[in-house]
């Protein structure tokens, strides 16, 4: 009799707890930002261009490469030993303000060209610019667009995300990176 009330009690109380408690989002959400270099979205317009030395680009389609998706691509390189230029452009990352700590990543398909070519996938603090996530890669003779990511836990809003490929000694021809299909992702 003893353990048959005690059950009715506890099933009373779970009861009153579940109705007088209010219930929390039941999922995380997802932002998401894509930039696929497309001509008729003016990419130039928001993506600045660095260069250290001597550069050439960016261009943002033409006849000399083939885009991994659509119709547009941006492209550019650097000529001679300790030669680099970048592409990039400060990003908000909505949620960030109302969620920090989001977690978020970066990607971006790249074909990189150059017998010592280089190239950095950089998330920069726009107020002391340094390095917030980097991912370095150097020439891997493998042809063909490659998926490159970098995560990070997000404690500002703003950030700079920017590409840059560089020259790591002298040789015949520049090292050159065509990029395509830039996504920034944040999951909170």
């Amino acid at each position: 009799m003893r353990s048959g009330l005690s059950r009715a009690l506890m099933a009373a109380v779970i009861a009153v707890a579940a109705t007088l408690v209010p219930a929390g989002p039941a999922s995380a959400g997802i932002w998401q930002l894509t930039d696929g270099f497309e001509p008729s979205t003016n990419p130039a317009s928001r993506w600045t261009f660095t260069a250290n030395g001597g550069c050439g680009g960016p261009v943002f389609s033409g006849p000399s490469s083939t885009p991994r998706t659509g119709s547009g691509w941006a492209s550019m390189w650097a000529y001679t030993k300790g030669d680099w230029c970048a592409l990039g452009r400060t990003i908000q990352l909505t949620p960030v303000s109302i969620h920090p700590g989001a977690r978020c990543t970066a990607g971006v398909w790249t074909e990189l060209w150059g017998e010592e070519a280089s190239f950095n996938l950089e998330v920069i603090d726009p107020d002391t610019w340094t390095y917030i996530a980097l991912k370095s890669i150097t020439q891997d003779w493998v042809h063909g667009w490659e998926l490159q990511t970098v995560s990070w836990t997000a404690q500002r809003s703003d950030v700079v995300l920017r590409f840059a490929v560089g020259q790591r000694d002298p040789y015949w021809h520049a090292a050159q990176v065509d990029l395509d299909d830039v996504v920034v992702q944040c999951a909170y």
